[in-house]
């Protein structure tokens, strides 16, 4: 049966589902595979405390597919545990991760009391006042004078950074912490100046060039 696999390892089974195959013809596939395998286990050792981990691949099912294909594998009494999973990105996950890594890019000035929230990465281009505060839930890149509070990974994005001159700005935030920049050493914020939290989740500082050692999931090539 091409259509369907059954695997076991490490005390658990895999169900694969090939996603070209039609589906009606895998669900009949897969109640023949699980009677055969409850028949076997009459004379062998019981399956019931094992999960299964059913793969549709890039097969994204509706809901009553997917409730069709549990109640299906669940009547065989073999499993202790089932768990549907594929490849597929569904779009309401396709959205979010849009929002989450887009680039906003904000030319305007953010003036003495505003409070301007991006959803994502920001390129800075625009200035911040004295007492006005920037946030993103990404990274942000500073490219204009900033004079009030930078806040990257708003609310609790740990992995979020912030590049770019702050040697004028109030304060500096990265998810939950918080830095007052004139308790720095401002002399050597440049715009080069790199900042992130570390794996004792304090505020560091380093330098761009660093980045790809520093955090090499961010895949930031600047030149």
């Amino acid at each position: 049966m091409d259509n369907v696999v059954l695997k076991g390892k490490n005390k658990q089974y895999y169900l694969e589902i090939n996603s070209d195959s039609d589906l009606k013809q895998s669900f009949k596939d897969i109640q023949k595979l699980l009677a055969d395998l409850q028949k076997s286990t009459k004379e062998t050792a019981p399956t019931d405390e094992l999960p299964v981990i059913i793969d549709t691949q890039n097969r994204l099912l509706t809901k009553k597919q997917m409730l069709d294909l549990t109640n299906l594998v669940a009547k065989f009494h073999l499993f202790s545990n089932i768990k549907v999973i594929n490849k597929v990105l569904d779009r309401a996950a396709a959205e979010k991760y849009v929002q989450e890594n887009q680039l906003n890019i904000e030319t305007k000035i953010v003036r003495s009391g505003q409070i301007v929230t991006y959803q994502g990465n920001l390129l800075l281009m625009g200035g911040v006042h004295r007492s006005g505060e920037v946030r993103a839930s990404g990274d942000i890149y500073i490219m204009s004078p900033v004079d009030g509070i930078v806040h990257a990974g708003y609310p609790n994005n740990n992995q979020a950074i912030i590049i770019g001159d702050l040697s004028h700005a109030s304060q500096l935030r990265i998810s939950d912490l918080i830095a007052i920049v004139a308790d720095l050493e401002v002399d050597k914020l440049t715009e080069q100046t790199l900042f992130y939290v570390n794996d004792l989740h304090n505020l560091a500082q380093d330098q761009v060039q660093n980045l790809n050692d520093i955090k090499p999931q961010k895949g930031i090539v600047l030149d």
